[in-house]
């Protein structure tokens, strides 16, 4: 992983504990994620909200680069992960705190890992069509949302379990009070604050998102 020299010393050591404790805490699926991020080129910036207009998004470095690459070979999933970078709002570190960045990491890394497999299978597809990996962003999101849920119930403080509770990720049962990944909460807010259902509008692709093309 590298991390942009620009970002000043207090938000990168934010962001270098907000990985250690996804990896410590975090469910297997995540720490994985997490460790391949680690082991890519991928870059991590921060910037402020005004440049990006998100708490975090993910996204390509160069795309003309990165389609160039998957005319000219193969790419595995690590050289893919090196085609993305994530950017953290400097806002979502400094209200948030660890909560947040941790947070952040935990969605924009499962898109991060989404767009490298998209990336690896765009590279095949020559000699391996069926098994392009292409989401919508309806499918992109419901993914990052659930594993956003299940990292706050790992790590299962009130504070990430309200912040769920608010964002309608988490659901909380009537009898014992505990929490639970709200799948319907998820989809309700893909809708309402998406414009995304699994029966109507799904949004673009990921290689439209990327403005990727096949091999």
């Amino acid at each position: 992983m590298r991390i942009d020299n620009k970002i000043a010393n207090n938000y990168r050591k934010s962001v270098e504990q907000a990985f250690e404790t996804i990896i410590e805490r975090g469910t297997d699926e995540q720490r994985r994620v997490m460790k391949l991020i680690l082991e890519s080129e991928m870059e991590v910036r921060v910037r402020p909200v005004s440049k990006i207009n998100a708490s975090g998004i993910t996204g390509l470095i160069d795309p003309g680069e990165t389609n160039d690459k998957i005319s000219d070979g193969r790419i595995g999933l690590l050289e893919a992960l090196g085609e993305v970078y994530i950017a953290i709002a400097e806002e979502t570190i400094d209200t948030g705190g660890q909560r947040g960045c941790e947070g952040t990491f935990v969605h924009e890394g499962r898109h991060a890992y989404d767009f490298a497999r998209t990336i690896e299978s765009f590279s095949t597809a020559d000699v391996n069509p069926l098994s392009v990996f292409d989401p919508t962003l309806y499918e992109l999101e419901l993914e990052a949302h659930r594993t956003s849920g299940e990292y706050m119930l790992r790590i299962g403080a009130d504070e990430y379990l309200l912040e769920g509770l608010q964002l309608m990720i988490l659901g909380r049962t009537e009898e014992s009070g505990a929490c639970f990944v709200d799948h319907e909460g998820i989809h309700c807010r893909l809708r309402d604050s998406y414009g995304l259902t699994p029966d109507g509008n799904q949004g673009p692709l990921a290689s439209q998102l990327l403005g990727l093309k096949q091999r």
